[in-house]
């Protein structure tokens, strides 16, 4: 019995330790994105956790390194015990959390207490993706859920065996073993699902700190060393994708992505596109019966007038339908706008999207989610390069979420010569996570992208405009 506990723990850790970190890194990948997503769950429509906004970036960190030290101590056998309760705590709350983000009713409402103390009724905010894989993977709510579940149920051995005393810090042949399994599975989620090989070499280096202290280290708290060593790595990496950009872009505005084609519909590229269906609730206000049935149903059968009983009619025993409140519902995947609200509007309300996309010439956008709040310790070199593009025939704009005259009042303090262009706030920040930052584009191809710290010369970009 407990050699069959063994061998299933040892796959479970496998699983669990390599699924753990690779989630981990992908969201501290992108952890302004994660905070993105943290943010829907904090509205009032949603869960009503208003007061955790300003600490958005700090919990969304937090947990991206709490993922990646717990997927690293289960692998390496650390404090067992409280690496297991750990765990188990956390992937209970992500279960339920999208279990309830799977049942979020969008047509349902809830009360909540405002800010006078008055009860009041608004409508619920469903968060339709979790984020557990940021961009990398779009899961619905409902497939997040069944994917916990799934590991909750591999997290169950871990927790068993680590109070039977089963598991401990590993043995150099255990190690060899499990570390050897974690990085191939590792290796086949990277490549098949991913198509990004630093996955591994992330795991690999986050494994060498921790074995680097457990083999050097006699302190009494090894473990907590090793711990420590894992955050320096995991640290880092967190570090330099928050201050420069992400490692890897998966948004439709990574580099190498035709603007002009992600804004296109199935239609337009002939494609064939999803099918979606109305769910009906039909009921009877007096017996209290009700059903719920699809609107093409319903009129290509012409149920109302079919017997649903004997005697009575569908509409006989279900006379009221809510159409109004009708939930629509996707029947058949298929292809999918990826880019719905990209806009660039100059101060007479033109706007100039189009005809900045079909320009052959390279294109720079200053692009600042939230202009009052973008620094300005780089103005000077994005000011250059308005004036280089001037110079060499390029077109520069800003484009930023402020009004015409927040741009004018902007431009005159800073000395910016080139146009600015108002775009929604929400498309901004999937263009670059960073504020500001800096996009090439040329026939509207996502050419490059750098955060405002890392922007190039004039020179530079010449230099690498003439290597294309």
């Amino acid at each position: 019995m407990l050699k069959a506990l063994d061998g299933l723990t040892w796959l479970s850790r496998m699983l669990v330790g390599a699924l753990f970190v690779v989630s981990g890194l992908i969201k501290s990948n992108d952890a302004l994105g994660f905070m993105y997503k943290l943010e829907e769950y904090f509205e009032p429509g949603a869960m009503n956790l208003e007061f955790l906004a300003p600490w958005g970036l700090e919990l969304a960190v937090f947990v991206c390194i709490a993922e990646i030290l717990l997927g690293i101590a289960i692998l390496v056998g650390a404090l067992p015990r409280l690496t297991a309760v750990l765990t188990t705590v956390m992937m209970v709350f992500f279960t339920w959390l999208t279990w309830y983000t799977a049942t979020c009713d969008p047509y349902g409402t809830k009360q909540i207490v405002d800010a006078s103390g008055a009860v009041v009724e608004i409508a619920n905010q469903c968060v339709l993706e979790c984020g557990c894989f940021g961009n990398a993977i779009p899961l619905t709510a409902y497939q997040s859920f069944l994917k916990d579940v799934v590991l909750l149920i591999f997290v169950a051995p871990i927790l068993v065996s680590a109070f039977l005393g089963r598991i401990q810090l590993n043995t150099p042949r255990q190690s060899t073993f499990l570390y050897a399994g974690a990085l191939l599975v590792t290796y086949l989620f990277a490549e098949g699902m991913l198509e990004w090989g630093f996955p591994v070499l992330y795991l690999a280096l986050n494994l060498i700190a921790a074995e680097a202290v457990k083999r050097r280290s006699t302190h009494a708290q090894k473990e907590w060393l090793m711990a420590l060593a894992v955050v320096v790595v995991s640290g880092f990496v967190q570090f330099w994708t928050l201050t420069h950009l992400p490692l890897k872009d998966y948004r439709p505005y990574a580099d190498g992505e035709s603007i002009i084609e992600n804004r296109m519909s199935a239609e337009e590229l002939g494609l064939e596109g999803p099918e979606f269906d109305k769910e009906i609730r039909f009921y009877h206000p007096e017996t209290g019966a009700e059903t719920l049935v699809m609107q093409s149903r319903y009129m290509n059968e012409k149920l109302w007038d079919k017997n649903n009983e004997p005697g009575k009619t569908f509409n006989e025993t279900y006379p009221e339908g809510d159409w109004e409140n009708a939930k629509e519902v996707k029947v058949k995947d298929g292809y999918e706008q990826r880019i719905m609200d990209f806009q660039m509007v100059d101060a007479s309300g033109f706007d100039l999207t189009d005809d900045i996309l079909a320009s052959d010439k390279p294109v720079l956008l200053q692009v600042s989610k939230d202009l009052a709040a973008a620094s300005i310790a780089w103005q000077d070199d994005f000011n250059a390069l308005g004036q280089a593009a001037t110079d060499r025939g390029w077109s520069m704009y800003g484009l930023t979420n402020a009004t015409a005259e927040e741009h004018a009042a902007f431009a005159a303090e800073q000395g910016a010569t080139y146009p600015f262009l108002t775009c929604d706030q929400t498309e901004l920040k999937i263009v670059v996570r960073a504020n500001p930052g800096l996009v090439l584009i040329q026939n509207g191809v996502v050419v490059e992208k750098w955060a405002g710290r890392d922007v190039p010369s004039p020179e530079d970009l010449a230099e690498l405009l003439n290597g294309r």
